[in-house]
C-alpha cells in the first residue's frame, strides 16, 4: 500500500490468518469453539464477531493483491502471499460462519476496493453516457438481482431478522426520549428494557414482535447505541471523526485501509463490535492509520485520545476487578449449592467492586431474598435492573413483594416483567399463584388460560412443567 507501511499489514495479516486456521481447527472439529451452540467462532465467542473481523481484513489483503503486480521487494512479496493466503481463508470461513452481517460488510469492502482500483465509477459514468438504454436496463435487472438476495438473505433468518428490526426500533424510541445526553454509559440494556416494557404495554406491537422480542444487552447497531447511551451530539461527534479520517485515506490513493473502515462500519451496524476487544483493538489500528495518511496531527491526536484513554481506563478498571471477580467465581460455587448464609456476606463485601456488573448484583439480591431481606434485596435488584433488560431482575422484585404481602406492588412487577419479553411464560405463572393467594380466583383463571393458550419462543421442558401444574391449578379451582 503507497501510504501504509508493511510493519502495519503484514502483523494484521498474521493475525487473521491466525485467527482464520484457529476457525478451520474448531470447524473440522479437532477442538472445541467457545459456544456450545456453535463450532466455528475462532477466539470469540461467538461466529458474529469472529466473522466481522474477517471480513474487516479481506478489504485489506485484497487491495495488497490487486494494487501490486510486480515487486522485487522481499517484505512486500511476503505481504502480498500472506495476502492470498489471507483472502483464501476468509472467502473459505465467511460462508460457514451464516452472519449475514459479516457476508453484507465484506461485499462492500470489495466493491470499495475493485472501484478504486480500475476506477469503476467513471467507467460507469462513461458506459451510461454511451449506452444509456443498455446501462439502465443492466441496472434495473441488478436492482432485481439484489432484490432478490435480500429477500433470501432475510427469509434464511427471519425469526432473527425480525428480531433486529425490533431493537432498532425501540432504541429510537430511547434516543426520542433522550436525545441530547443520552441514557449513559452502560446503561443501555437497562433503558432497553424500560423502553420495551412501555412499548408492549402500550398495546401496539404485533403478534410478530411478541414473538421475537428478548432481552439484548446490545442494540445490534452500534450508531444507535451509541446515540442511546451518549445522545445526538455524541453520535454526531463519533460521525464527524470518521469523515475526518476517512476522507485522506480516499483522496491519498489508501482506499484498502479506508474500505476496511467501511467494511467495520456496515458490520457495526448489525452487530456489537465495539463491545468486543479485539474488534476494538484491530478498529483503533486501522482509524488511527488512516487519519495519520492525513498528515492532520489534530485528527490524528483525536483518534489517539478517542481510543487510547477509554482503552487504558477500562484495563485498568478491569485489572482492578480481577481479584474481586475471582472471589466472586469461587464463591459461585456455594451460591450454585444453594448455601446463601455464607454467601450473602461474602457477596456485601464484593458489592462495592462489582456493583456495576448486572449478573453479581442478580445474584447478590437472590442470595438476600433466599436469605429473607427482600428490602435490601429489592434495593439490590433495583440497581441490577438499570443495567439489564433481563426481566429476571422484576420477577425477584415481585417475589420479595409477594412474601412481604404487598401484593398490587407484586402483580405490578409481574407485569412488567411480562411486558419487557411478552413470549416467556414465568411471570404469566407466578401471577396465577398471585393470584390465588390473594383471593382473586376470576384473575387466576384469566391468566391461566392466557399461560396455556400461549406459545412460548422456544418450547422447553420448564414450559411444559409450568403449562401442566397450571392446568391442575385450574381443575382445583373449578372444582
Amino acid at each position: 500500500m503507497k501510504n501504509t507501511p508493511t510493519f502495519i499489514i503484514v502483523p494484521l495479516l498474521c493475525w487473521g490468518i491466525a485467527e482464520a486456521l484457529y476457525g478451520c481447527i474448531q470447524l473440522y472439529g479437532l477442538t472445541a469453539s467457545n459456544h456450545t451452540l456453535y463450532r466455528l467462532t475462532g477466539s470469540f465467542q461467538n461466529p458474529g464477531p469472529f466473522a466481522g473481523f474477517l471480513a474487516t481484513l479481506l478489504p485489506i489483503a485484497l487491495w495488497n493483491v490487486v494494487q501490486h503486480k510486480t515487486t522485487s521487494c522481499l517484505t512486500k512479496r511476503i505481504s502480498i502471499w500472506l495476502s492470498g493466503i489471507c483472502i483464501f481463508l476468509c472467502v473459505s470461513l465467511l460462508p460457514a460462519s451464516m452472519s449475514r452481517a459479516s457476508w453484507l460488510a465484506a461485499g462492500t469492502g470489495t466493491a470499495v476496493v475493485l472501484a478504486s482500483r480500475y476506477r469503476l465509477t467513471s467507467r460507469i459514468g462513461q458506459l451510461f453516457r454511451t449506452h444509456r438504454k443498455q446501462y439502465i436496463a443492466c441496472l434495473a435487472a441488478a436492482f432485481l438481482l439484489l432484490a432478490l438476495a435480500g429477500g433470501g438473505i432475510y427469509h434464511l433468518k427471519k425469526d432473527s431478522a425480525d428480531g433486529r428490526l425490533l431493537m432498532w426500533k425501540i432504541t429510537l424510541r430511547i434516543i426520542a426520549a433522550h436525545p441530547l445526553a443520552g441514557v449513559g454509559n452502560g446503561h443501555f440494556a437497562g433503558a432497553y428494557g424500560e423502553a420495551q416494557a412501555a412499548y408492549f404495554a402500550s398495546g401496539n406491537a404485533s403478534p410478530q414482535e411478541e414473538h421475537v422480542a428478548g432481552s439484548p444487552e446490545y442494540a445490534f447497531n452500534e450508531f444507535l447505541q451509541i446515540g442511546a447511551e451518549h445522545g445526538l451530539p455524541g453520535l454526531l461527534l463519533f460521525l464527524s471523526l470518521i469523515a475526518f479520517t476517512l476522507r485522506p485515506s480516499f483522496r491519498k490513493r489508501q482506499p484498502g485501509i479506508a474500505a476496511s473502515v467501511v467494511t467495520f462500519l456496515v458490520f457495526s451496524c448489525f452487530s456489537y463490535p465495539f463491545s468486543v476487544w479485539q474488534l476494538q483493538v484491530l478498529f483503533a489500528i486501522l482509524t488511527i492509520d488512516s487519519a495519520a495518511a492525513s498528515g492532520n496531527k489534530y485528527i490524528t491526536t483525536a483518534c489517539l485520545l478517542l481510543f487510547a484513554v477509554p482503552g487504558i481506563l477500562s484495563l485498568r478498571q478491569w485489572h482492578a476487578q480481577q481479584p474481586a471477580v475471582r472471589t466472586w467465581h469461587e464463591e459461585q460455587t456455594y451460591y450454585s449449592m444453594d448455601i446463601y448464609e455464607g454467601t450473602t456476606e461474602n457477596y456485601s463485601r464484593l458489592y462495592g467492586q462489582l456493583k456495576n456488573n448486572p449478573r453479581f448484583l442478580f445474584e447478590y439480591g437472590q442470595c438476600l431474598s433466599k436469605t429473607g431481606k427482600y428490602k435490601e434485596s429489592n434495593r439490590i435488584l433495583h440497581e441490577g435492573a438499570t443495567l439489564s433488560s433481563d426481566p429476571m431482575f422484576w420477577n425477584i422484585i415481585g417475589k420479595n413483594h409477594r412474601q412481604m404481602k404487598q401484593y398490587p406492588q407484586a402483580e405490578a412487577c409481574f407485569r412488567h416483567a411480562l411486558n419487557m419479553v411478552p413470549n416467556r411464560l414465568y411471570p404469566l405463572y407466578l401471577l396465577t399463584d398471585l393470584y390465588l393467594e390473594w383471593g382473586q380466583p376470576e384473575k387466576a383463571m384469566a391468566t391461566a388460560r392466557i399461560l396455556i393458550d400461549k406459545q412460548p419462543k422456544i418450547m422447553s421442558p420448564a414450559a411444559e412443567e409450568m403449562k401442566n401444574e397450571i392446568k391442575e391449578k385450574i381443575k382445583f379451582i373449578t372444582n
